[in-house]
């Protein structure tokens, strides 16, 4: 099967720029460390990306914020390592929904089956939802999202272009996830719902995190992991206050 018949996979993320990255952990992390840890996520997010492709036989791109691309030595080596070979493909427009509507566009022109986009902030997320995303399409959803428990979403695929769907929204509010949902529902779309994750933009989401990490999983955010442990030893994490019931 060709790339342009397959369906696309796509890890939008912010490029790791100082003082411009996860901002609300801040000034509970230093800004070298709100940097350090949007590395970390970025970087598990990448071999995310790689493992759920695989398992989904979906082409996998990233798609930065800007033009930008890690350099092979200094602090971006090893994230450099882990992105190496995947196709990159340019964010644009005012605003998320923009963006995300040019992404859909562009990759639907280039005559991909369905186009799943998920971001940077769930290192977490088991492999199998991500694919189970691809599944949906292929399975007759017109479109496909992941709730997040803060209102918004982590994930949305569609197979058709979603012109004018994601207009209007306030992005980064609780309503984000409501209001897509209306507007689908205005449109005639037929969605699939994935799971309820959770993404890292809080303290407790750190100390969420490094439960549902622990004992065996398929997939293991290495580098998340090692940060969350770095705090913890120093006595930095809260208490989660969240029982531990994601599936692994």
């Amino acid at each position: 099967m060709g790339e342009a018949a397959r369906d696309a996979l796509v890890l939008y993320a912010r490029v790791p720029r100082p003082g411009a990255v996860k901002t609300r952990l801040c000034p509970w992390l230093s800004p070298a460390e709100a940097l350090a840890l949007h590395l970390a996520l970025l970087e598990d997010s990448v071999r995310l990306l790689r493992s759920a492709a695989g398992d989904s036989d979906a082409l996998p791109l990233i798609a930065f914020s800007e033009a930008w691309e890690p350099e092979e030595s200094g602090p971006h080596a090893s994230l450099a390592r882990a992105a190496a070979g995947l196709p990159r493909l340019p964010q644009s427009g005012a605003d998320l929904g923009e963006r995300l509507e040019g992404t859909f566009r562009a990759l639907l022109a280039r005559a991909h089956r369905g186009v799943v986009i998920f971001g940077a902030d769930s290192p977490t997320l088991p492999p199998a939802i991500l694919a189970s995303a691809v599944a949906a399409l292929r399975e007759g959803s017109q479109m496909v999202l992941g709730p997040a428990e803060d209102g918004g979403f982590y994930l949305i695929g569609s197979r058709r272009d979603p012109q004018g769907l994601l207009r209007g929204i306030r992005w980064g509010t609780g309503s984000v996830l409501r209001r897509t949902l209306q507007a689908i529902d205005r449109a005639g779309v037929r969605a699939a719902l994935l799971p309820e994750w959770y993404d890292i933009d809080r303290p407790a989401d750190l100390a969420r995190a490094r439960a549902d990490l622990a004992g065996p999983r398929r997939f293991l955010p290495e580098r998340t992991a090692a940060f969350i442990e770095g705090l913890a030893r120093a006595g930095r994490l809260p208490d989660p206050g969240i029982p531990r019931r994601r599936p692994r």
